[in-house]
């Protein structure tokens, strides 16, 4: 209904402007011409009025529905009473009923204070307005005819900035922008004051050390999803319901959700509807990032629709063999690394001393160069850590015992415990394939261990780069645009990097609500992943400049 609103304030105001330029027989001739003028001013204000206020209904507001309620039914009079334009008066009108049948959809609340907020400052920009286009008649008294008074300066400036004929018309002299610009200024104070009423519930993180031991104890009954760990992340909020909840964080107006919900797999569809209808009461949008393909029929009946993000890769650790030509390559790195006196040590989160723990840190930073962390739904936010007794962190250390390189892994739960990789990093001056020999002995160890999963990393979008697939024209020009941008994001060498290993590929989803919104929500994915910092006023109200965060990925090899 926002775009559909939208679109009826852009031919209100084509239709406004279009109304002085012909001659349209008018069979009412009891209506006076300046009535008919003014209604012509008062159909293009209502037309900017619904541009505004479309946005409140696309979060669904109900202060957006009555105040665009208002405005149709006034723009389809104007309509009708300028021109007897029945076309536009029929759009606007049949829209005004469309949203009276429609009105239950419309339950969201704006930010708390922003009807207040309005209240106090559209009377201060309003009197401002009026203010100055008095005194600038009063100055220019002798350019308007008939000269003005004060009273008649007042009613003109009222007028004028309304968008009604101010009864005084420009002569001589430079005072013809005045009255031009009156009306600009009176459109600029009620978008202003509607800007503050519809302003949607603004969220930072909402989560207390109590939630966190919630979803903690949450995800060690019910986190068998391979993602599910990563809810754990410092930097998420939590929304419970009964014995589940959903990981998400407010960004660009979206409840950006994390995964799917993490709960018993019967209670998925209840707690993420009540989710939905809970962020769509905040006035949000609604996006869930890397969900899985099981759950796309629960998303699609809340209204939320699949774009293919990229492909997990997962390994069956109790299946996993070195045997094989098709994976020599990775078996001939690995005897090279042991012959020359690399050894590979499993540890527990819970037993990394200080020094190892030290040790890793400036593996990372090496690794890392300047580059900032990654990370929002498939990576943890801190190093192997007591906190996270159940992780499995895999060193890497050279003839001399120091560390250079380790895999760090978190756990998932379920009917099919495992665990799903987290970090992979080493020196750069490592000798070639240090990670695939990480990776493949860590695979035959779950083995040994009788671990079901090992989830790897995941590739962006990487069927585009499987060769044995058949692309169409849309998929080659789209595999032509991530080329360019694999210097920056490293995708193709992802995919590939996972492939030696011949995993499983399970596909995750980005699902969003409607087609106008997805470009929204991809560059509110890649700011929350930390790839992309877009032009937005920083902490210190600066401009911050839009930047690629590095070249080197957070689990790459």
């Amino acid at each position: 209904m926002g775009a559909s609103v939208g679109f009826a304030g852009i031919v209100s105001l084509l239709s406004a402007a279009w109304a002085p330029m012909h001659e349209r027989f008018v069979p009412l001739t009891v209506v006076p011409l300046a009535v008919r003028t003014n209604a012509s001013s008062v159909a293009a204000l209502a037309g900017l009025g619904l541009l505004v206020v479309a946005g409140g209904l696309w979060r669904r507001q109900r202060l957006a529905w009555w105040v665009a309620l208002g405005l149709l039914v006034l723009a389809g009079i104007s309509h009708v009473l300028k021109d007897l334009d029945v076309i536009t008066a029929a759009l606007v009108l049949g829209l005004a009923v469309t949203l009276v049948v429609n009105r239950s959809e419309f339950d969201a609340r704006p930010g708390p204070g922003s009807v207040r907020r309005a209240i106090v400052t559209l009377p201060l920009l309003a009197g401002a307005v009026w203010g100055f286009g008095a005194l600038a008649i009063l100055t220019h008294a002798k350019d308007f005819t008939p000269r003005p008074g004060f009273w008649d300066a007042l009613t003109a400036a009222v007028r004028g900035s309304v968008g009604l004929a101010p009864g005084i018309t420009g002569g001589a002299g430079d005072s013809g922008w005045i009255l031009g610009l009156l009306p600009i200024l009176g459109v600029v104070a009620a978008v202003s004051a509607f800007a503050l009423v519809l302003r949607p519930v603004v969220e930072g993180l909402r989560r207390s050390a109590a939630d966190a031991d919630v979803a903690e104890d949450i995800v060690h009954r019910h986190g068998s999803d391979t993602l599910s760990y990563f809810a754990l992340r410092h930097d998420k909020s939590y929304f419970f319901l009964g014995d589940g909840f959903v990981a998400y964080r407010y960004l660009w107006n979206l409840g950006l959700v994390s995964g799917d919900p993490v709960c018993a797999p019967e209670d998925r569809g209840a707690v993420m509807e009540a989710f939905v209808q809970h962020a769509r009461g905040m006035g949000w949008g609604v996006a869930v990032l890397a969900g899985s393909e099981e759950m796309e029929p629960v998303y699609r009946r809340l209204g939320l629709r699949p774009f293919y993000l990229g492909d997990e890769a997962i390994l069956d650790p109790r299946t996993f063999s070195l045997e094989g030509r098709w994976i020599r390559k990775v078996r001939q790195s690995g005897h090279r690394l042991a012959r020359s006196g690399y050894t590979i040590a499993y540890l527990s989160d819970a037993d990394i001393d200080p020094d190892l723990r030290d040790a890793l840190d400036g593996v990372t930073a090496s690794w890392r160069g300047r580059a900032p962390e990654r990370g929002f739904t498939m990576s943890m936010d801190r190093l192997p850590s007591p906190q996270d007794p159940d992780a499995l962190t895999v060193v890497a250390r050279d003839p001399d015992g120091r560390a250079q390189g380790y895999l760090h892994l978190v756990p998932c739960y379920g009917r099919e415990p495992g665990f799903s990789l987290d970090q992979m990093r080493r020196r750069p001056d490592t000798p070639n394939g240090l990670m695939e020999w990480m990776v493949s002995e860590t695979a035959l160890e779950l083995g040994r261990r009788g671990a079901a999963r090992f989830s790897l990393n995941f590739a962006v979008r990487g069927r585009i780069f499987d060769d044995q697939l058949r692309l169409t024209l849309l998929q080659r020009a789209e595999a032509k645009i991530l080329g360019w941008l694999n210097p920056f994001f490293q995708l193709e060498r992802l995919w590939s990097f996972n492939d030696k290993f011949g995993p499983m590929w399970r596909p995750r989803f980005i699902y969003y609500e409607a087609p106008l919104s997805l470009p929204r929500v991809i560059l509110a994915y890649l700011e929350a992943e930390a790839f992309l910092r877009l032009p937005l006023i920083g902490t210190k109200g600066r401009l911050r400049r839009p930047t690629v965060r590095g070249r080197r990925p957070s689990t790459g090899p």
